[in-house]
């Protein structure tokens, strides 16, 4: 039932185009910038309709926030590499099942007791993961819970697990996955610029290719640091 779901949520470029209401060409153009997550299947692009939606979530501002007078402008996010520290990293995850792989994904979170419930948090991502894959191609996946739960996390963290070998994780473009960067979110708005955050690191191709190279963390974190930069 799973991998029927999954089939029918892949989108070719037609349908993307008139999903979002442009033109084909528009469509095009970000897929080949790199400004849109796809994947090329057999010389054609294709797309995951929930990865739409995330991505077009992540572009938007929030109306009902950012129209308030009462509300404040929500503080800036911190460059990656802060929500990132060495301990909410991973760079031994085996491969396996996607419940295997998330358990040592999550396993940071345990063990440096940022979070009391992480099996609650796991899963809430397996949950969300079963509803489609979140491995967006070119060997990273961007796992997260549907909704981020209130009160499970204060302050806005990713957690990253490298997987050597890569593992299968259903991505689009059929290809092993080997980053995950596992969101961690106090609210749905936070959740949503942290995927937006993450899918323009995933355009840094030089920079995912460096991390699955890695051997330290604080490898991970100089290449991190580097990529941020450059994509300003």
């Amino acid at each position: 039932m799973d991998r029927i779901l999954a089939v029918k949520e892949v989108m070719t470029l037609e349908e993307v185009a008139d999903y979002l209401q442009v033109s084909e060409k528009s469509v095009l153009r970000m897929a080949q910038s790199g400004k849109i997550p796809a994947a090329k299947v057999a010389s054609q692009w294709r797309f995951m309709r929930s990865v739409i939606d995330d991505w077009l979530m992540a572009q938007m501002e929030i109306p009902s926030v950012r129209s308030a007078p009462t509300r404040k402008e929500p503080p800036r996010l911190a460059p990656l590499i802060e929500l990132l520290p060495m301990e909410l990293m991973n760079l031994e995850i085996l491969p396996g099942s996607k419940d295997n792989v998330l358990k040592q994904v999550v396993e940071p979170l345990r063990t440096s007791k940022l979070l009391r419930q992480p099996k609650r948090f796991l899963d809430s991502v397996l949950e969300r993961e079963r509803m489609v894959s979140t491995a967006i191609g070119h060997g990273i996946a961007v796992p997260h819970p549907r909704r981020p739960q209130p009160g499970m996390f204060k302050e806005p963290r990713v957690l990253l697990g490298l997987c050597r070998e890569g593992t299968d994780f259903e991505a689009l473009d059929h290809q092993r996955t080997y980053v995950f960067f596992l969101l961690c979110a106090p609210s749905e708005d936070v959740q949503l610029r942290l995927l937006a955050r993450v899918i323009q690191l995933g355009r840094h191709i030089a920079a995912i290719e460096s991390i699955k190279k890695a051997t330290t963390v604080t490898a991970v974190q100089e290449i991190l640091r580097s990529a941020e930069e450059y994509l300003g």
